[in-house]
C-alpha cells in the first residue's frame, strides 16, 4: 500500500472503530491528557534499562554527561522499564534526572507485565503512566503507544485518531519494532495493524525490544530500534531479502538524543560516550 492511499484507510478505520464500545478505563487502556515539551530542549531515548546492570549505570552516566551540556526536556523510552521489582537500584543512576524534575515518557514493554506488582511499581515511580498518549514537541507530536496489546480497540480508536486529527510532523514510540533483524525479528501484528495507519505526517518511529541499535529507512519513514539502555545484548542477524534494508546498527549499550532545529538531529551515543549513528531528517 503506498501512503498516498493511507488517507482513505485511516478514514475507514475510524469509522469502523467508532462503531465499537467503551468500557471503563483501566490501566491496560489508560490514555494520557496531552502536555507540551519546548522544542529547544532535547529529548532522551533510552530502552530495555531497568536491569541493574553495570551497562544500565554506564547509559545513565553518559545520558547525565549529555544532560550536562544540553537542555534536556524528557526521557521518553522504548519499554522494559523494569526487569526486577528493585526500583531503587534500577532508578538510582537516574537521580540526576528525578531530582532534575525530568519528566520519563515510558512505553510499556512485555516485561514491565510480569506480574501484578510490577506494574503497581512502574505506576508509583512514573505517577501511573498511560498506556497511550500524544504529546507536542515544539512543532511535533509524538505518540507513543503500548505494542504489548496491539489488538486494543479503544487504542486502535486512539491512534487512528492521534494520526488523522493532526497534520504536524509525526514521532511515533513503542516496545515492540515493525522492523528489526535480529534474535526476536519485526514485530508481525505492530507491522499489520499499526503501519499501514502512519499516514505522511509519520516520519520516525522509535521502538526497543531487541537489545541493540538498528536503524531502517522504508518508504519514507525512519525506523530506529533502541534497545541498549542496560539489559544484556542481541546480536544482529542478517536481514532477508524481502526486509527493508538496515542502513545502521551495533549491539552495543546505548542512548539515542533527539534534537529539534529546521531538522530532527537524531545522535545514537554508546556506554562509552562515542556516537554509533549520526543523522537528521527533513521535517514533513
Amino acid at each position: 500500500m503506498t501512503r498516498q492511499t493511507r488517507t482513505l484507510v485511516l478514514a475507514i478505520a475510524l469509522l469502523a472503530l467508532s462503531a465499537c464500545g467503551d468500557g471503563a478505563p483501566s490501566n491496560s487502556d489508560r490514555a494520557g491528557a496531552g502536555m507540551s515539551l519546548p522544542g529547544n530542549e532535547a529529548l532522551l531515548v533510552v530502552g530495555d534499562w531497568g536491569s541493574g546492570t553495570d551497562a544500565q549505570v554506564d547509559v545513565a552516566a553518559q545520558m547525565e554527561d549529555y544532560a550536562q551540556s544540553h537542555t534536556v526536556g524528557a526521557i521518553a523510552t522504548t519499554g522494559d522499564n523494569f526487569y526486577s521489582d528493585n526500583v531503587g537500584d534500577l532508578m538510582e543512576p537516574f537521580a540526576w534526572a528525578t531530582e532534575g524534575d525530568i519528566p520519563f515518557l515510558i512505553s510499556w514493554g512485555n516485561h514491565d507485565l510480569d506480574s501484578q506488582r510490577r506494574i503497581e511499581l512502574i505506576d508509583e515511580t512514573f505517577e501511573d503512566p498511560p498506556r497511550w498518549r500524544t504529546l507536542d514537541w515544539g512543532p511535533l507530536d509524538i505518540v507513543i503507544v503500548d505494542s504489548t496489546q496491539v489488538d486494543s480497540e479503544p487504542q486502535g480508536r486512539f491512534l487512528v485518531e492521534a494520526l488523522t486529527e493532526s497534520d504536524d510532523p509525526t514521532i511515533v514510540v513503542s516496545h515492540h519494532p515493525p522492523y528489526s533483524c535480529g534474535s526476536h525479528g519485526g514485530t508481525q501484528s505492530v507491522l499489520t495493524d499499526w503501519v499501514p495507519h502512519f499516514d505522511d505526517d509519520v516520519f520516525l518511529v522509535l521502538s526497543g525490544h531487541e537489545h541493540n541499535y538498528q536503524r531502517f529507512a522504508f518508504d519514507d519513514v525512519t525506523y530506529v530500534v533502541t534497545g541498549g539502555g542496560g539489559q544484556s545484548l542481541t546480536e544482529l542477524a542478517d536481514c532477508s531479502d524481502d526486509h527493508p534494508e538496515r542502513v545502521a546498527g551495533q549491539a552495543v549499550h546505548h542512548f539515542v538524543a533527539l534534537e529539534l532545529t529546521d531538522s530532527l538531529n537524531v545522535t545514537a551515543i554508546d556506554a562509552d560516550g562515542q556516537v554509533i549513528d549520526e543523522f537528521s531528517l527533513g521535517l514533513p
